[in-house]
C-alpha cells in the first residue's frame, strides 16, 4: 500500500508540472494538518482543473472557466459550496464548517485553502472525501493527515469515502 501511494504521489507531481489538455486518470491530493499553536486544522485540496471545472459546470449549469480572463466572479462561492458538500470533517462525532479560504492555479492544478478552528479535546476525527466521485467513476482521492504528530494517508474512492481516526 505504501508503494502505492509513493507511486501515485509522484505520478501526480510529475504530471501536474507538465500542460495536458486531457488525462487518463483521475486523481486529487488533499491534506489537512491540525496547527495545535493556533487550534485550527488546516485544509489543502488539490485538483485537476479540467476536472473540477466539469463537475462545478454539471452541477451548477455554468460554464466556470477557471483560471481565465473569462473565470466568472462568483468561482469562489461555487468551489466553496462544492468542497462543503464533498469534502466533510466530523470531530468526536460533530459535523464541522470548514471556512474557505483561498484558491490558486498551478500548471493545471486547482489548489483550494480551506481551514476549521478547534480548541476542544480532540478524541476523534472522522474524514468525508467524495470530491468528483459523482462526476468520475475512476476517481481516487489521496488524503494525508497530520494530526497531534500522528501522521496517516488514506485513499477514498468510490467505494470508500469515509475514514476515522481515534485519538
Amino acid at each position: 500500500m505504501k508503494r502505492f501511494i509513493i507511486t501515485t504521489v509522484f505520478l501526480f507531481l510529475s504530471l501536474s508540472f507538465t500542460s495536458f489538455s486531457t488525462h487518463k486518470f483521475y486523481i486529487g491530493v488533499f491534506q489537512v494538518d491540525y496547527k495545535q499553536d493556533k487550534k485550527e486544522f488546516q485544509i489543502t485540496s488539490r485538483v485537476f482543473i479540467d476536472d473540477i471545472e466539469k463537475a462545478l459546470e454539471t452541477k451548477y449549469k455554468k460554464k466556470i472557466y477557471l483560471s481565465t480572463a473569462k473565470e466568472i466572479k462568483e468561482s469562489d462561492v461555487l468551489i466553496a459550496a462544492y468542497l462543503n458538500e464533498k469534502l466533510k470533517i466530523s470531530i468526536n462525532d460533530k459535523p464541522q464548517e470548514m471556512l474557505f479560504l483561498a484558491k490558486e492555479f498551478e500548471d493545471d492544478v486547482l489548489i483550494c485553502y480551506q481551514t476549521l478552528a478547534y480548541s476542544k479535546n480532540l478524541k476523534s476525527i472522522t474524514l468525508y472525501n467524495a470530491v468528483l466521485f459523482e462526476q468520475f467513476s475512476e476517481q481516487q482521492n489521496l488524503l494525508h493527515t497530520n494530526i497531534n504528530s500522528i501522521k496517516k494517508s488514506f485513499l477514498f474512492t468510490n467505494t470508500n469515502i469515509q475514514e476515522k481516526l481515534e485519538f
